[in-house]
């Protein structure tokens, strides 16, 4: 088994919000520090597939999205559209929503919290 771990440095519990509106996550696990402001550990289920949140891991307090992008297949442009709206506000468009040759709607950006992602039915 292969899992994905994001480290979000304060922005945890933000992300994890965003992605339940965009994907209906599911959180299998949420453990806070004593204050309830940062995430130990957290585990959410996106399309069926396990991802790692958490608030630490760097020992400079710094993570910059690099070297992957996280996919995401749809079933219809309907729910890859409901998913993009909901996450465009503060990212950067890498590649605009089009058709290519493997697919009739793709979009590659980087969501407000440095999190590179693809989208495509």
């Amino acid at each position: 088994m292969l899992l994905t771990h994001i480290y979000f440095n304060g922005q945890c519990k933000q992300a994890i919000e965003l992605y339940k509106q965009a994907f209906n996550a599911i959180v299998k696990t949420l453990i806070e520090d004593s204050s309830n402001l940062l995430v130990v550990h957290a585990e959410i289920f996106i399309h069926n597939e396990l991802l790692i949140l958490n608030d630490f891991g760097n020992k400079d307090g710094i993570s910059i999205s690099g070297g992957y992008q996280l996919c995401v297949q749809f079933d219809n442009e309907t729910d890859l559209l409901k998913a993009y709206n909901t996450m465009k506000n503060d990212s950067t468009t890498i590649e605009p929503m089009q058709s290519t040759d493997y697919s009739s709607c793709v979009v590659r950006f980087i969501d407000m919290f440095n999190v590179r992602w693809a989208f495509w039915v």
